[in-house]
């Protein structure tokens, strides 16, 4: 499986590692009646990185923004991420970590 992966620096030093399942570019999710999320290309569209690339990035990110089912799901089972801090969106899994 591989992930669109793009790295943000802000002029704070901040740096942010967006990270999304494929098919999710471009995708409206729901969030209630009326409202919608869009999966920002802009945010997401950087690099096509495997489950490794991702791992390496995130070593260096001081914010993590992961998007989809199938990245959530590895962050977890690798021990990156809690399951309690994951929230869904439109049916789909998110979460965001700050170091």
């Amino acid at each position: 499986m591989s992930y669109w992966m793009k790295t943000h620096r802000s002029l704070t030093g901040e740096v942010v590692v967006a990270v999304c399942d494929v098919g999710l570019v471009g995708v409206r999710l729901k969030i209630r009646d009326g409202y919608e999320a869009l999966v920002s290309p802009d945010f997401y569209m950087g690099r096509r990185v495997d489950w490794e690339g991702v791992k390496s990035a995130i070593e260096e990110a001081t914010i993590i923004n992961l998007l989809g089912n199938d990245v959530v799901s590895k962050a977890i089972s690798d021990g990156i991420v809690s399951e309690a801090a994951c929230v869904e969106i439109g049916g789909v899994r998110h979460v965001q970590l700050f170091r």
